[in-house]
């Protein structure tokens, strides 16, 4: 069981089992961003916001609000709610009735997934050095197929998703079942989780004996209780 003194200290390339990598705003990321998307609707009726009021409300709404590939069967209703919690986070509750409908047209138009930057070269590297990978992330069936669109496919042994699994970050269930697939249950070496997210990519993996390392690209967490770092090629650099 991994705990918090090995959990921070230096971990080498040459020293660990395998990576398990997160995917949304760990490897890829939406282009346009959701922030983005959402001021070219409100835009479109008639409201001026800035990117950094709405990225404010999207931390607000997204902490409490966690879209289940799991257990919620009615998307549409979710959204509803969390595009109206959204106008309520930025003042703008009088501007549901046409805002909403607009966001929703908006990113069905508009949302595209994209690599990020470093992703591509990290893999790579790690791909030259033998090291094992599994793509572990709440998403829905279409992730292997998405993973395969963005063109890095080749580079995971595994890919497992929460609606595959029955169970979502951080339950430990789907940590283990990637684990199960790699034959890891019994590794001694130490296994590390990539993601961006503390709850399910940090308190997740650490609860199943997992080393997590967060990617902090906006710094949003300098106080973290994990290895830390603001980019993936960093902590590739980090770990030589």
């Amino acid at each position: 069981m991994s705990n918090l003194q090995s959990d921070v200290a230096e971990v080498k390339l040459s020293a660990i089992a395998a990576v398990f990598f997160d995917f949304g705003e760990t490897l890829a990321t939406l282009a346009p961003s959701k922030e983005e998307i959402f001021i070219k609707a409100a835009c479109s009726v008639g409201l001026d916001l800035d990117i950094k009021s709405v990225r404010r409300a999207y931390q607000i709404v997204d902490f409490h609000n966690k879209y289940s590939s799991v257990h919620v069967n009615d998307h549409d209703g979710f959204y509803q709610h969390y595009n109206e919690q959204l106008c309520e986070a930025l003042g703008i509750s009088s501007h549901v009735a046409e805002l909403v409908p607009a966001l929703a047209a908006r990113f069905r138009q508009e949302k595209s997934w994209k690599l990020i930057e470093d992703v591509l070269p990290v893999l790579s590297r790690l791909n030259d050095s033998g090291v094992p990978m599994a793509l572990v992330a709440n998403w829905d069936s279409n992730l292997s197929s998405l993973v395969e669109q963005l063109g890095v496919r080749q580079f995971f042994l595994s890919i497992v998703s929460s609606r595959e699994a029955g169970a979502e970050k951080p339950d430990p269930a789907i940590f283990r079942l990637a684990l199960q697939r790699l034959s890891l249950l019994d590794a001694r070496q130490p296994i590390l989780y990539v993601g961006n997210e503390y709850r399910a990519d940090v308190l997740g993996p650490r609860a199943v004996g997992l080393t997590p390392v967060l990617i902090d690209r906006s710094s949003s967490y300098p106080n973290a209780d994990c290895l830390r770092f603001t980019s993936l090629l960093k902590w590739l650099e980090a770990m030589q």
